[in-house]
């Protein structure tokens, strides 16, 4: 083995270990809401901070290999592939991170997401889709797989996100007397929507590794 695919295994380990960690994060994030811990969620908020050296780390190593040797093709895809998966991770722990922060707001106006149905299939649907999109970055690269965690974004978690939302809208204590918590539930309910939106980004680019095609639009378009 020469030494650059010796380095990109490497790096790919790292991105491995960036997705499990931020995989964790999403579970301790629902954890301390359903819960209402605010002590979890300071937890989440803090280490905020490793994943994004983390981040940094590996968009590092990625600049490197690409002054270094120069890489076309197949090796010029993993890089290409590693920098765009690497943000979306750390933007997903983003999202992990805005959430914790409303928590606060719920637990102080007495609000459980319990009270919701909805949010519930929610989660469910962006947990499962994080799980499987982590699985093909770190296991395989399963094309079909991969277009199907995109049309399941479009098809399942975006009409989740929308229950969601009619039944925060519903509930007329929300709007009139329960303002801030009406603002953390739908900043929360949001966050998990752009989860989904992001494991669909990054299974467009398990389809971009695996065959070289950009399927970005042409998937919206066959979907719509």
């Amino acid at each position: 083995m020469t030494e650059l695919p010796r380095k990109l295994d490497r790096l790919f380990l790292k991105l491995d270990r960036m997705a499990l960690s931020v995989e964790q994060c999403l579970s301790d994030l629902l954890f301390a809401v359903y819960s209402q811990n605010t002590t979890d969620a300071q937890a989440i908020i803090d280490g905020d901070e490793e994943i994004d050296n983390r981040e940094v780390e590996i968009e590092r190593e990625c600049i490197r290999l690409l002054a270094l040797f120069q890489p076309t093709a197949g090796d010029l895809r993993k890089i290409c592939f590693a920098i765009k998966v690497n943000n979306d991770l750390e933007r997903i722990a983003d999202n992990c991170v805005s959430s914790a922060k409303m928590l606060a707001i719920l637990v102080e106006e007495h609000v459980a997401v319990d009270k919701f149905p909805a949010f519930r299939i929610l989660s469910d649907q962006v947990v499962d889709a994080l799980h499987q999109t982590i699985r093909l970055i770190s296991t395989e690269h399963d094309v079909s797989a991969a277009v199907s965690i995109i049309g399941n974004d479009r098809r399942v978690v975006d009409r989740c996100y929308r229950n969601f939302l009619q039944e925060v809208f519903g509930e007329k204590e929300m709007t009139v007397n329960k303002v801030n918590s009406f603002y953390a539930l739908t900043s929360i309910g949001r966050a998990f929507e752009r989860i989904g939106d992001l494991c669909a980004n990054i299974a467009e680019d398990i389809v971009f590794l695996s065959t070289g095609e950009i399927v970005r639009h042409s998937l919206k378009n066959d979907d719509e």
